[in-house]
């Protein structure tokens, strides 16, 4: 596709005049197309509920969960429509069959919301947690792999990794992992919160015994949606946060029990799918890194923007993290939102701290490159 195809692509989205977002890690801006869909169903559901609600709009999600499934590879009785990532992985991390003494292992740059999680269960429960430190950038991904095993102990059952880490966009490798938990009797749960619609492996040839995303990020689907994937066999060991009757022990959609809801949001996600497809996730996937490239080489010669991101065979999308040597990157992002109208997002871990900037497909060559102009314009006045 040509500049001028992605510039009609980019008309797809509402403007912000004066607004510059490249902040698309947390939550996207929803196509025009796909957010008519909702304010369609909406509009729907608010004048009679009790027909429209309850006897259409609920029952037709049973075709969005085949259509998820079509697209991520699982079957639909394998699909549990949830709000977010995390509804859907804390389902699976507070609910898992462990017991006193088992543990779990995950990275310490896993979602805070996960750590903290695990860290109420072994409180209440006494599990025991097990958190690799990954080099940041990473170095290669077998070595990624390798640390997984090593911190194996006899007494792990489950592993929780990110399919992309969200500090810093770095992809890991999901399916190695995985074949090299299962082949040692391990669970594998999948933080796919940024993988789903934005890179191009189906979830399901991970390997993975769970994988949870939210389809308000890569996907463009209404905020508050996502899907949990569970394999079959787990789906009867797996107690669900809101509790369901004995008799939906087997059934996927017991973890759908959160009680009245709206379903228009929902309705939505065949929209979003279509539009992903009509785009391509090829060649989503290639824009993307194409504006990540963008800005990062405008800043290639700057010695105090160190990148914290490993890019080098197709370890990264779209996000890129970079340190800024001598400067507090929140008073830059601070700065830049305040002066310049431009949106990205100061990263603070205990490890590192950096900008994290996300473009998106509404995003094009001009906007990186008056990015790149405002950012070092900052550094020089010091935030």
């Amino acid at each position: 596709m040509q500049e001028s195809d992605w510039a009609e692509v980019a008309r797809e989205w509402a403007a912000t005049p004066g607004q510059l977002n490249l902040e698309s890690g947390g939550v996207q801006p929803v196509p025009l197309a796909v957010n008519e869909v909702f304010r369609r169903a909406w509009a729907d559901a608010t004048r009679l509920p009790p027909a429209e609600l309850a006897r259409v709009q609920v029952p037709a999600l049973e075709e969005v969960r085949r259509r998820l499934a079509a697209a991520s590879g699982f079957a639909p009785d394998e699909i549990a429509l949830v709000r977010n990532t995390t509804e859907g992985l804390q389902n699976l991390l507070l609910g898992w069959p462990l017991v006193r003494g088992d543990r779990v292992l995950t990275t310490t740059q896993d979602y805070w919301r996960f750590q903290d999680g695990l860290d109420q269960r072994a409180a209440r429960e006494g599990i025991e947690v097990d958190r690799i430190r990954l080099p940041v950038p990473l170095r290669d991904a077998a070595s990624v792999v390798d640390s997984f095993v090593a911190a194996l102990r006899p007494e792990t059952r489950v592993v929780l990794v990110s399919e992309m880490i969200n500090l810093t966009g770095q992809i890991l490798p999901i399916a190695a992992i995985a074949a090299a938990m299962r082949a040692r009797g391990v669970a594998v749960l999948i933080d796919g919160a940024h993988g789903f619609g934005h890179l191009t492996a189906q979830p399901d040839t991970f390997g993975a015994d769970g994988y949870a995303t939210s389809l308000h990020k890569w996907l463009g689907a209404p905020h508050g949606t996502g899907f949990l994937a569970l394999r079959r066999r787990w789906i009867g060991e797996v107690w669900p946060l809101f509790p369901a009757l004995a008799s939906r022990r087997e059934d996927i959609r017991k973890f759908e029990g959160w009680g009245t809801f709206a379903a228009a949001p929902f309705l939505a996600i065949p929209a979003a799918l279509d539009f992903w497809r009509r785009i391509g996730p090829e060649a989503k996937l290639a824009r993307l890194r194409w504006l990540r490239d963008r800005w990062l080489q405008a800043c290639a010669g700057d010695p105090r923007v160190r990148l914290l991101t490993r890019t080098a065979e197709e370890g990264a999308g779209a996000i890129a993290t970079v340190e800024l040597r001598g400067q507090d990157p929140r008073s830059i992002a601070e700065a830049l939102r305040v002066r310049e109208g431009i949106f990205v997002r100061a990263i603070a871990h205990p490890e590192f701290r950096g900008l994290r900037v996300t473009p998106n497909l509404f995003n094009s060559a001009a906007d990186l490159d008056r990015f790149a102009e405002r950012l070092r314009f900052h550094l020089d006045a010091g935030g």
